[in-house]
């Protein structure tokens, strides 16, 4: 069991859950590749629709029946995020071009073995950095004050104004190519669940857009201060939805397995 919930009356149906096709992935993976290789990438795919002042992507929101899906799959070994643009979604509401990130699960010959979980878009904070300090070296853990600096670096970039088109395709552009999502191990997911050397439970997931910013060295050039687009992930329990108020969170673990250059395997 992922959780101590009882379920066993009430089984999570399909309803619970957000999936989309092979076509959709493609289609939605793919209209993310040409805008983010093209020459002006519109930075209104990150901002809310419905809002009537200007806010951008803060987080985006995986439920409690999607982790036990992708947890639950025979073989899972790995789950990847990919970044997408969807134009029209209606369990979200989506009807304009919108950023967000698909999840799916691969077993260790890299064979996909999960549907695709879309997550929904979220555009205000509902976690908090908590100040008591998780147990350390275990997972790819982070610490809050490297996360923090990370979603503040997004912020920041988010404030901008005006907001350079050009600048916001450099933050996806590695020596690699320009991002396409990330990867990362299974056990980042299930101690976001249940962060060790704690009491705490945690039912749902958010991904954070962070920023790297790190000194790059070119070859046969001066290094240069760079800033390149990451994820973060967090466990929130199931009432941390940014309706009923901000949750407290001390664990973030970091997506650090980019893709390019690895692709569905390590």
């Amino acid at each position: 069991m992922i959780n101590n919930q009882d379920n066993s009356s009430n089984p999570a149906g399909l309803a619970d859950f957000n999936v989309v096709s092979e076509l959709q992935f493609i289609e939605y993976t793919l209209e993310w590749t040409k805008q983010i290789s093209g020459i002006e990438m519109p930075w209104k795919v990150f901002a809310d629709k419905d809002s009537s002042i200007e806010q951008m992507l803060a987080q985006v929101y995986f439920n409690d029946a999607t982790i036990q899906s992708l947890l639950s799959c025979v073989g899972v070994k790995h789950i990847h995020a990919r970044f997408a643009i969807v134009h029209d979604y209606y369990p979200y509401k989506i009807k304009l071009p919108t950023f967000t990130i698909i999840l799916y699960a691969t077993d260790q010959l890299g064979q996909r073995c999960s549907a695709y979980h879309i997550g929904r878009p979220q555009y205000h904070d509902t976690i908090t950095m908590a100040r008591s300090k998780p147990l350390q070296e275990i997972g790819n853990f982070i610490s809050s004050r490297l996360a923090k600096e990370w979603i503040s670096e997004w912020k920041t970039v988010c404030n901008a104004n005006p907001k350079s088109p050009e600048l916001l395709s450099k933050l996806f552009l590695t020596n690699y190519g320009y991002l396409a999502g990330y990867n990362y191990v299974l056990s980042d997911f299930m101690y976001s669940l249940f962060p060790p050397g704690t009491q705490k439970e945690c039912y749902d997931v958010v991904i954070l857009p962070v920023i790297h910013k790190h000194v790059a060295d070119h070859l046969n050039a001066q290094p240069t201060l760079k800033r390149t687009f990451g994820l973060v992930l967090a466990g929130v329990p199931p009432d941390a939805k940014g309706i009923t108020g901000d949750e407290e969170v001390n664990s973030f673990y970091d997506l650090s397995l980019p893709t390019p250059p690895s692709n569905s395997t390590y």
